[in-house]
């Protein structure tokens, strides 16, 4: 534990740091912390990295369509590994640019940009090749995590879909049922989390592709199809 002389020293030099002074220096090390809507987590980046987070992540979540938690959870985390898989080829990238920036090729005497930024980069690559290594294996880590989470998903998806559809062609068995006894039906009272508007729904679907299949037999022809559709009823 701290002393009190130790601690007296701490606030006195606290006093003495102020940070980035110029504004260039200030917006490049200002922070912003972000709540992520779907996790509820706390993320701290920079400004324009908290929004371009939020942009790739949410407009890759909206592709896989989750339908409950679960699915959104891991719909996130594919996300968010591929955020982190972009990120760490954009530091690969910055240490090649790291590597011209800093002259590394300069004692060459190569007059041609093109060349000096290819030798740039073999000696960046030579002399932190550790470095790449560890950014390779880590993108390599988190590509094999995003792919294991991606097949969760679909498999989580596949099954809550399937259980869907039986539910649904249950809750329509039952409704057809009440029908033809002229007795008054109600899905949710019959466990069913639907409504009679949708059960008529996926009613009118289903037909509407079991008609256009049946066109696309008689190779939509008019007359034929009106005959196959006679033999149907």
């Amino acid at each position: 534990m701290a002393s009190e002389k130790q601690l007296l020293a701490n606030i006195e030099n606290a006093k003495k740091s102020t940070g980035p002074r110029t504004e260039a220096g200030k917006k490049r090390s200002s922070l912003n912390a972000l709540r992520h809507g779907l996790t509820g987590q706390v993320v701290i980046l920079p400004h324009e990295d908290i929004a371009a987070h939020k942009a790739f992540t949410e407009e890759l979540i909206a592709t896989f369509e989750p339908d409950n938690a679960n699915e959104r959870q891991l719909a996130y985390l594919y996300a968010d590994l591929h955020w982190k898989i972009n990120r760490a080829g954009a530091i690969e990238d910055n240490m090649f640019g790291l590597g011209i920036m800093e002259e590394i090729a300069g004692n060459l005497n190569l007059e041609h940009p093109e060349a000096h930024n290819a030798a740039s980069n073999a000696k960046t690559f030579r002399n932190d090749s550790m470095e790449f290594s560890r950014i390779c294996m880590y993108r390599q880590r988190m590509i094999n995590q995003a792919e294991k989470i991606h097949k969760q998903l679909k498999q989580v998806q596949a099954e809550r879909k399937s259980n869907q559809r039986w539910q649904v062609d249950k809750a329509i068995r039952l409704m057809r049922f009440h029908e033809m006894q002229e007795e008054a039906f109600d899905p949710r009272k019959n466990g069913f989390d639907l409504s009679i508007a949708q059960l008529q729904e996926h009613i009118r679907r289903e037909t509407l592709d079991s008609q256009a299949y049946l066109a696309e037999k008689v190779d939509y022809n008019r007359v034929m199809y009106l005959k196959e559709l006679a033999k149907a009823a």
